[in-house]
């Protein structure tokens, strides 16, 4: 008799990647990233996930430079994970990316306007917005897509909203990377308050983090090419190679619950012996949590 718990599973399961800017050739990023495999090995351990995923999810810099052939790279090693997957893709743009290369290669326009977008998963939506600001590398929204973003949540969707936005709408540690910030927090609270905004999923911090823009919780995937040391003084900005990670972001009915998930595979080994797993086996299901749960007298 298999192990249930005491709630059901998620309605839906999101990978959440943020920030790997990608370089296309052998150029290393600051000289030491190889930004091509850390997203291999990200998108691998995804793929490796026993959770059937729903979307995969990359909330910026997807690029470091924002070349043509960067985003070709970023499509190459994503479009079969997706496919194997059978997943929705869902992607915005950060500071390090450029909107009119971006615009051509993933979305075959040619133009410098967001590519803002709705996906729409089993009663789930999902909406990407951009939050690159044109030649600068703080973030914000303007005013046609606050416009554009409240007539989307003037309906509810079936099991709600998460917003994709790439600069995260929370104050973090590091003063220089708050002259990088969202400007205009507070409207994008407004925007969305009493709408079903469930999560708002960010990156651009290269740490993950967590927060809340009112009452909706800010969840901020780790970097998959490099990390920031929050262990070194926060007047500094020290960036390590390690512990990349993504987010497994869970969807349940009143809830949302993120989990980080190193990029690197480490040993493993049974956390529950085998004869504890055999004895829980004969325990019925209604016992099970009173059995698993009492210590031994």
């Amino acid at each position: 008799m298999p192990i249930t718990g005491t709630h059901p599973a998620p309605s839906h399961v999101l990978a959440h990647l943020s920030d790997p800017h990608l370089i296309a050739g052998t150029d290393l990023l600051h000289g030491r990233i190889d930004t091509r495999e850390q997203l291999r090995r990200a998108l691998e351990r995804v793929e490796g996930c026993a959770e059937h995923i729903d979307a995969l999810v990359v909330s910026g810099d997807l690029t470091d430079r924002g070349d043509a052939a960067a985003y070709e790279l970023f499509l190459a090693m994503v479009t079969p994970v997706v496919k194997r997957l059978g997943c929705a893709l869902v992607v915005t743009g950060g500071n390090h990316d450029e909107r009119r290369a971006m615009a051509r290669v993933l979305h075959g326009v040619d133009t410098d306007e967001p590519q803002d977008a709705v996906t729409h998963v089993r009663g789930l939506r999902i909406i990407a917005i951009d939050s690159a600001v044109p030649g600068y590398h703080h973030g914000g929204f303007s005013d046609p897509q606050y416009a554009w973003l409240t007539r989307e949540l003037a309906t509810s969707a079936e099991h709600g909203t998460i917003l994709v936005i790439h600069h995260a709408p929370i104050v973090y540690r590091s003063p220089v990377m708050q002259l990088l910030d969202f400007r205009e927090a507070g409207r994008l609270q407004a925007t969305i308050e009493g709408s079903d905004v469930r999560a708002i999923l960010s990156g651009h911090l290269h740490v993950t983090s967590f927060g809340t823009l009112g009452g909706v919780p800010v969840l901020v995937a780790g970097g998959v090419s490099y990390v920031d040391d929050v262990g070194a003084p926060r007047e500094l900005l020290m960036a390590v190679d390690g512990p990349q990670s993504w987010n497994l972001v869970e969807v349940h009915p009143d809830h949302v619950v993120g989990t980080v998930v190193p990029v690197a595979q480490h040993e493993t080994w049974p956390a529950l012996s085998q004869a504890v797993q055999d004895h829980m086996a004969t325990v019925p299901e209604p016992d099970q949590a009173e059995v698993f749960s009492r210590k031994p007298s």
